[in-house]
Parts: C-alpha cells; structure tokens; sequence
C-alpha cells in the first residue's frame, strides 16, 4: 500500500526524533561578520504529498541526526530536499549544513530553499548569511535590500556593511555605489546614505564618512545610529570637542537615550573626569544591574582615589562573567594596596583568564613568596602551567623572574631552560635566557639564544641591541657589534637604550665625539645608571671632568654605590671624586 503524507504530518511522525536532534543540532547564531542569524521558526507546511521513498529517507535522515550522524543526515536531507522541492525539508537541509560549518554547502541549500520560498524572509536571512559566510556583501545586498523593503529591517541592510569588515577596501567603492543604486522609496533613501558613511569610515576616508553623516542627519536628525556614528568618526579625526558636542546636543533632545549617555560619558573620561563619574552614575542608577557600566565606573572612581566606592562596584561585576576575571584583579590590587594580604591572593588566584591573568599570578607568585616562601610560589606557579597550558611559556619566564628577584641566578637559568625545551622556539624565553647568560658571564650560551631569535626575526631590534652590546662588553668584535647596533638603531632610531649602545660602540673604537650626542640624548630621554656610566667616561676622556662628575653623581643619586659607575671611576683612578661621591 502507498503511503502519502504532508510535510507536517511528517514532523509529527518523528516528533521525539526532531526534538531530540534539534537541541543537539539547533540554528546556529550567525557570526558576527554576517548581517542577521536564520531565523528559528518553520517556515509554513505547505501541504504536499511525499512518496513513500521519500518519507522512508526521511526518517532515516532523523535517526541518523539522533545517532549523531551528521554527514548521512546532511546527504538524506540534501537529497530529499531536490526531490520535494518542500520548504521544511530544504530548512533543515540548511540547519545541518550550519552545524557541520560546510559554507558551500549552507550556501547550495539557501538557495535552494529560496527558490522554493522566493517570499520567504527566512529564505532571504539564510541567503544573506550564507553569502556573508563568503564575504560576499555585493551578492548579499540585493537580500538585505529584500529584507528592508519588505520587512522594515533596516538593521540587517546596513549590517551587510561589516561582511568581511577590514578586507574589502577595494570592493568598497562598487558597495556604496551598489547601495546608493537601489530603488529605495524615498522616506528608506537616507538608510543607504548612512551605509556608505559607515563604508567610508571602514576605508579611512573619514572626511567623506563624516560628510555623508551629516548629509544623513540632516533628513533623519535624532537617528541613534547616524548620531554615533558622527561621533565616534569626529574622535578618530582627533576632534574630540565636536565629537561630545554631537552627543551632548543629541542627549538634549533624547535624555533617555542609554547608547547617547553612555557614549557621552565615555567621551568625558578624556576631558572631565568628575563630569564622566556623574554621567556614568546617571546610567547605573537607572539600572544598578548594568555591571558593565558599573564596572567602568568603578576604575573611574579607582583612578580618583576612591578604592572603597570601586570596591564595591568591582565586587558587583564579578556576576558578569565577561568582567569577572578583570574584576577581581581589580579587587586584588586593592587589597594588596590595603595591606591585606590574604584578600589580595584570593582575589588574584580567581583570575583565571583575560588580559589581567599573567599579571595576577605574577603578584599572587610574589605575595606567596613573601609570605609563606620561594618554594610554595614556585608550586603555585607550575600548578598553574598544568591547569593553563596555553600559558606556560610566560609562566616559566614568571618563575624566572622570581628566582632572578631572590638572586637565584642558577635556578632562574635551569627554569629557563626547562621552558625552552617545552616551547624551543618562544622569543621571550630566550631573549630572557640570554639575559641571564649574560649576567652569569656566559656570552657563548647569550650569543646562541640571540642568534636563533634573529633567525626568527632578522628585524627584532632588541635582540640586534642586546647581541651587540654584549659583544662590547664580553669581546673585542666591536666592529661586528657596532654593525649589529647600527641596524637596530636604523630600525628604530627613537629608543634611547640602543642610542646608548651606539654611543659606547662608538666611543669603544675610538671615536667619542660621535659618541657623546648619542649617550647625552639617551641620557635624556632615558636617565639610567648605566647610560650614566658610559656618558661620564666620554666626558672624561674629552677633558670635560665636570661634566663627568655631573653624570655619574647623577647616576649613583638614582642607584648609590652602582657597580658599573664606581667600577668605571676607580678605573679612571677618580679616587677622591668616588670618595666624595660615595658618601
């Protein structure tokens, strides 16, 4: 006997089937690139009779989605959709293809199911998001144009303006004309106006962006988005005074609007600090649940000198669980700050992610030192490397540090060494060793680590600096190690430690007064014990023995008794000028 069923008869027929594979499988949520996610409902069952065949494959497509088997899922539907032709069908056709992130695919289907449902405004979002998964705004235009006509959505028609956002600057020209193109009804004209503002903006012609802005606002003036927009675009013209003058104006206008008051507020941190505090207490009085405005005023209030009001704002954003971590290390610093001890290492020890997180185990390894010893920081610090794999380089160079701090030079360069043979290739664990190399005279196992990062990064200005200054200091290739400076300083002729360095190379083979402009500009810019050092001696063998004085009282005033200086001085045999400098 045949069997004939409708599309919704058939839903039924599985209905613990497809609950089941829905919640493992649900729509996914478009990526933030894409203009709008795929809506979640059905479209209508269109009532058709499906063969027997079909109906068989059907099921087999649902027990394989509850099994888990995607690809034969996705075959069965795929299939089973070109055959029927049916709206659901082709839906979960699309649904599958999302899960198993086949973008060719998601695309095959979304039209397919356009073509099935060319008045569907599912059909039209799953077409729009499948040409963003491209980074095809110029084919996912027309459907937001689609989308804004039929449906009002002007959100998703200027939302196909961040597709592929940051690599479409010469794409974008044809986009703004494509958009100003469209045969909008003029009260829906100014939308694409504003989409080529925001075009403009991602191009770098923020002139015109701000030009085509106030073209926009000046047809639909209390528009949020135009508004922030012009601002936002006037600041990164460094107009910040036009910028506020925008939102404030607006704000007069719109006194309820959060999005103005908050970007108002924002603002005002740059300018009027007191004045941002009380926009920001406007916004969290209105609603005490907004951690994220609570916690920005909170490092307001921290940044007044007011710990106790950040305290308790910190305290409050610790539910959110995007400012968690940041909030407590806030919380942390505080208690450390406060002399509380215990508090500060609860506080730290919970940051376990986020920008603040290798700061955090840096003050809690510190603090466990302090307090209950090297070793129980040191335990501390590996259970972490176990727990956070993803950082254990830089938890190695932590460890370092601490030992380095506690003048266990032998046990910083073996914790080094460990972490190079889990992570060989990490430049800051081997510019770290060679530093220590260095300080335990070890200019064979320095020059190793420093060559292989200039392997990795010929350019890398630190290690050029740091190989050649510690050539000068532990051989005589200082026409070598002079090369090796000179480079760095080409690369970046503005930092004053490799001004230094080509200063002393310099002097080192024998031309001081081509030296002395680098070492007082270092001097300068940077006043260091060692810069010191070098810049007194040059002054001493140009005959300027004040001036040498000068240098070298200055550096011992910042470090008393400085090895290098005293060193360099006793050298010179400057006996009665260390006496006296000494004191």
């Amino acid at each position: 006997m045949k069997i004939f069923q409708t599309t919704a008869t058939i839903y039924q027929l599985g209905t613990a089937l497809l609950l089941s594979a829905c919640t493992a499988l649900p729509l996914p949520p478009a990526p933030e690139s894409t203009p709008a996610a795929v809506a979640e409902k059905s479209p209508e069952a269109v009532v058709k009779p499906f063969s027997e065949e079909s109906l068989y494959e059907l099921l087999v497509a649902d027990i394989a989605l509850t099994r888990g088997e995607f690809q034969l899922a996705s075959e069965k539907y795929l299939q089973q959709a070109q055959i029927t032709q049916d709206a659901g069908v082709v839906e979960m056709a699309n649904r599958i293809a999302h899960h198993q992130r086949d973008a060719d695919l998601v695309l095959q289907t979304a039209l397919l199911w356009l073509d099935v449902a060319p008045n569907s405004t599912d059909a039209h979002r799953a077409v729009l998001q499948a040409y963003a998964l491209h980074n095809d705004p110029m084919a996912a235009l027309p459907h937001a144009f689609w989308l804004y006509t039929n449906n009002d959505d002007i959100e998703t028609f200027l939302a196909v303006t961040a597709i592929s956002e940051g690599k479409k600057n010469a794409l974008i020209p044809a986009l703004i004309e494509a958009y100003r193109s469209l045969p909008l009804s003029s009260d829906k004209k100014p939308a694409a106006e504003l989409a080529s503002a925001i075009l403009y903006r991602e191009m770098g012609q923020l002139e015109q962006s701000v030009s085509t802005a106030k073209q926009f606002l000046a047809v639909w003036p209390d528009d949020q988005r135009g508004l922030l927009l012009l601002a936002q675009t006037l600041h990164q013209q460094n107009n910040l005074a036009e910028a506020t003058q925008v939102v404030a104006d607006a704000l007069k206008r719109q006194p309820e609007n959060k999005s103005l008051r908050l970007q108002y507020a924002r603002f005002l941190t740059l300018t009027d600090r007191a004045k941002a505090i009380s926009e920001f207490e406007v916004l969290y009085q209105d609603d005490p649940q907004d951690q994220e405005v609570g916690f920005l005023l909170g490092l307001l209030y921290l940044n007044q000198g007011n710990a106790a009001r950040a305290q308790q704002l910190f305290q409050q954003a610790t539910h959110n669980p995007t400012l968690r971590a940041d909030a407590y290390y806030h919380l942390g610093a505080i208690a450390e700050k406060n002399g509380d001890v215990s508090g500060a290492l609860s506080y730290y020890q919970q940051v376990r992610f986020g920008r603040n997180y290798l700061t955090a185990a840096t003050r809690s390894a510190l603090l466990l030192s302090q307090q209950q010893g090297l070793d129980e920081a040191r335990g501390y610090l590996q259970q972490l490397r176990l727990e956070h794999p993803s950082q254990s380089a830089a938890l190695f160079q932590i460890e370092a540090n601490l030992l380095l701090s506690a003048k266990q030079t032998d046990a910083a360069m073996a914790i080094l060494s460990s972490g190079l043979e889990a992570h060989p290739n990490n430049s800051q664990l081997l510019y770290a060793r060679s530093m220590v190399a260095e300080l335990q005279n070890n200019f064979a196992l320095a020059e190793q680590d420093l060559r292989a990062l200039l392997a990795m990064d010929a350019d890398n200005t630190t290690a050029l600096n740091a190989l050649g200054y510690t050539m000068l200091l532990h051989t005589d290739r200082y026409e070598e190690a002079q090369k090796l400076i000179q480079r760095a300083y080409l690369l970046n002729p503005g930092d004053p430690a490799i001004m230094d360095s080509l200063g002393w190379a310099l002097f080192l083979r024998g031309d001081a007064q081509q030296a002395l402009p680098h070492l007082e500009k270092a001097m300068a810019m940077m006043p260091d014990p060692e810069i010191a050092a070098h810049l007194g001696e040059v002054y001493w063998f140009l005959g300027s023995r004040d001036d040498a004085m000068k240098a070298w009282q200055r550096g011992l005033g910042q470090v008393p008794n400085h090895k290098n200086i005293l060193e360099t001085m006793r050298r010179l045999k400057v006996e009665q000028q260390n006496e006296e400098v000494g004191q």
